[in-house]
């Protein structure tokens, strides 16, 4: 018996010794094989393999005849060379000398696919979704799950939790004590639910609070973000954001809009500031940069952008070779990139604020009602002209048509106290593309390139121009696999904590497969047989049984991660949300919806410290007082050193796109918790706001725990808050000078006809509950 056939035998043998029901089980390439050959092979042997190499990646290069051996034999399963390599102790693949070694399981879960035929699937991702006729509810495909591990759903969480949590995800702040009030006051508590839901849904938060995540994605930022990171005029662009959501404008023209706006039909204002989307890539005019460079700079960051936000593929790893994981040439990734390669804008920003192309817009989210009535009114008005809507008033108005002329004046008026944002513009004459030897910007090579998309993402329809409008068409045709997930995706997460992949920015071979792939694809396809209507998927999510169970780990099921969805979302808070339920328990929250970045409290210096001398944005300078306690979502972001409690509590740099934070636990945090500036002075307004409502101590604590926790204390939060309480009015009491350096902190009005004792102590409480797992976690 040759060596060979001894090799055999022996691995037949110990495969049937090892696991004689294994073979018998039918093995999913795409979900059990294809991430170990992607994690464990590809590198090596994947789509960017060189030319001598043997390729894994597909059925034709792996049963292809390489001189009297193939990777896989169709004809002789066992003589195939990946069963032969990979259980070669002298010359196993992957080699000994590998990073990534295969694992005794991963040997056998390859061992038996190739027996079974070695057969191969597209990648989940690649393939369009379609509603699965099992359930037609989140509930159904969830339970489902469950069942299968012998559990079911958690109890549902109590009432004031319930609002609580169904407040934080759609607002990003805690119920009204009225509207928790009447809440828990209705005895029919789904009919309540419901009520809470669209009350919550209905109100102007909702838009600001759903549109950071978005922000996030897209990298909104303040400043240039390079060198001397100047300040940029484009925040028109982010109240847009808020205005799409709170108006429910369809996803679909949501994602078109951005992409495209500027080459629709007589396109509107919001339709042109949508398209600060594409504008919002990090830009520089350092000195001695290279024209040409930057403007494939600039280009590779918006494809790699979109890549994330909407594809949810890594593409970077295209700009230099063909990808080594995904399906990607390196040719279609500039095929990509032609379609953001012909936009008006010099590659380099002079450092300017109006980096144009500009268009005026309006100041804030008040002006912008009064710029679309006057819009619409206008068009109206024109409407038979055939001609650009502001070009056919001016010359009616010139004409001296009475209509006109007022509606002209109004304009004036209005752009008056307009500000400028970017906006996109195509040139008359399209750049050409070539592919980049190496990602190289001097190594254009090859033919010119026309703008298409990557084949394994679905066609490309002829019927489309060959633009960014195309694209857009594209990005939302229903015959895109990815875009509905991409995106369903991330709405989940936000409603969940973590999404149904856990990899949202890669739904490409290396990234995680999803938890529940069928409620995945339901909910792609709902929201597009639904016309992309955003807020119906939320309802349908926050709904649900899943989401409304208690949080509290299970002994029942095992499952830290929470990846079976047995209890409901619990997860440290983001950034923007701690201060701004610090800033509403204090009363503090200023309403007003829109305008420039605001610059609240921050450390002297630290702007100074990181800023180029000729830099506009090296000095911090606060603003007055009556902008320190904007939300949030306005606190100005400046990219290269963006708000220290924002960065603190994980929030991105917005360089570059993020569409999952971080969430740390650190001590840093919990000093500034207890001790910056802001967090002081709103704990001191939140102590005025309980001495004030409330007579006694217990009834004060109560009406703290109802703000923050929709709920009273607990008898031993009670007593430790008391105790506590009782501690620093002794203190206070005793040390006058101490109590008055503790409520001179912050600008905001101090009443002074309070006890400062008495301030100081219920300060100190606050600022401990603030501080707690209490006001900090969802649950």
């Amino acid at each position: 018996m040759t060596k060979r056939a001894v090799f055999w035998l022996s691995i037949s043998l110990a495969t049937f010794t090892v696991s004689p029901g294994h073979a018998l089980e039918k093995v999913d390439f795409s979900r059990e094989v294809l991430p170990v050959l992607s994690n464990k092979c590809f590198a090596c042997h994947g789509p960017d393999a060189k030319k001598k190499e043997l390729r894994l990646d597909t059925r034709e290069a792996a049963t292809s005849d390489r001189g009297g051996y193939r990777g896989i034999d169709p004809e002789n399963l066992d003589e195939s060379e990946v069963l032969l390599r990979i259980h070669d102790a002298d010359d196993p693949m992957p080699p000994v000398d590998a990073e990534k070694q295969l694992t005794p399981e991963e040997r056998q879960l390859l061992d038996t696919w190739v027996r079974q035929g070695g057969e191969y699937a597209a990648h989940w991702a690649f393939v369009p979704p379609k509603k699965a006729e099992t359930h037609s509810t989140v509930d159904g495909f969830v339970r489902h799950r469950l069942q299968a591990h012998g559990a079911d759903f958690a109890p549902e969480a109590d009432r004031p939790t319930l609002a609580r949590r169904l407040a934080l995800t759609l607002t990003g702040l805690p119920p009204e004590p009225q509207v928790l009030a009447a809440f828990l006051a209705e005895e029919d508590s789904e009919d309540a639910y419901a009520a809470l839901v669209e009350t919550l849904l209905a109100s102007p938060r909702f838009g600001e609070h759903q549109a950071r995540y978005w922000l996030d994605a897209v990298r909104y930022g303040d400043t240039h973000g390079l060198h001397l990171d100047n300040r940029r005029g484009i925040y028109p662009y982010r109240d847009w954001v808020v205005r799409a959501f709170n108006e429910n404008l369809p996803f679909d023209q949501f994602v078109t809009w951005q992409v495209a706006g500027d080459l629709l039909p007589d396109p509107t204002l919001a339709q042109l500031v949508a398209t600060g989307y594409v504008r919002m890539n990090p830009t520089t005019s350092e000195g001695g940069v290279l024209p040409e460079e930057f403007q494939a700079k600039n280009n590779f960051d918006r494809t790699e952008t979109l890549g994330t936000v909407f594809l949810g593929m890594t593409m970077s790893c295209a700009r230099c070779h063909t990808h080594k994981y995904d399906p990607i040439k390196q040719s279609e990734y500039y095929e990509l990139l032609a379609f953001f390669n012909s936009t008006a804008e010099n590659p380099l920003d002079g450092n300017k604020y109006d980096y144009g192309p500009v268009i005026n817009a309006p100041a804030d989210q008040a002006a912008w009602g009064e710029w679309q009535t006057l819009e619409s009114e206008a068009r109206e008005l024109v409407k038979e002209s055939g001609r650009d809507w502001r070009a056919a008033l001016m010359a009616l108005a010139a004409e001296g048509e009475p209509a006109a002329e007022a509606l002209k004046a109004r304009l004036e008026g209005l752009e008056a106290q307009a500000t400028t944002t970017l906006v996109a513009r195509e040139l008359d004459k399209a750049r050409e593309t070539k592919l980049l030897a190496r990602g190289e910007y001097q190594s254009p090579t090859g033919e010119v390139l026309e703008p298409a998309v990557p084949s394994v993402m679905g066609a490309w329809t002829e019927a489309m121009p060959r633009d960014r409008l195309g694209l857009a068409r594209w990005l939302t045709s229903r015959e895109n696999p990815l875009v509905a997930r991409v995106l369903i995706n991330r709405v989940w997460q936000r409603v969940f904590g973590e999404g149904l992949v856990r990899t949202p920015e890669d739904f490409g071979v290396q990234g995680e497969h999803p938890t529940h792939p069928d409620l995945l694809d339901w909910l792609a396809v709902e929201w597009q047989d639904r016309g992309w209507d955003l807020k119906h998927m939320i309802r349908l999510m926050v709904h649900s049984r899943a989401f409304k169970q208690d949080s509290a780990r299970r002994a029942d099921l095992s499952d830290p991660p929470n990846r079976l969805l047995g209890r409901g979302p619990s997860y440290r808070l983001d950034a923007e949300v701690l201060r701004d339920v610090a800033l509403w328990a204090s009363h503090l929250l200023d309403p007003h919806m829109g305008g420039e970045g605001v610059k609240p409290y921050q450390p002297a210096g630290m702007w100074l410290a990181m800023a180029h001398p000729a830099s506009n944005t090296k000095k911090y300078e606060r603003d007055p007082v009556e902008l320190l306690y904007r939300r949030s979502l306005y606190v100005y972001w400046k990219r290269t050193s963006p708000h220290p409690m924002m960065t603190l509590f994980d929030a991105p740099s917005r360089e570059s796109s993020c569409v999952r934070r971080s969430r740390s636990s650190t001590s840093l945090q919990s000093l500034a918790l207890l001790n910056e500036t802001q967090r002081v002075e709103t704990a001191r307004k939140l102590a005025e706001r309980l001495v004030k409502g409330r007579d006694t101590a217990s009834q004060r604590l109560e009406m703290l725990f109802r703000l923050l926790a929709c709920r009273p204390p607990s008898p031993p939060e009670s007593a430790a808050c008391l105790s506590l309480l009782e501690t620093m009015l002794e203190r206070y009491e005793q040390d006058a000078a101490a109590a008055e350096g503790l409520l001179d902190t912050g600008e905001a009005p101090r009443d002074a006809s309070l006890a400062a004792a008495e301030v100081a102590a219920w300060t100190q409480v606050a600022i401990t509950v603030l501080a707690s797992d209490l006001t900090l976690l969802m649950y």
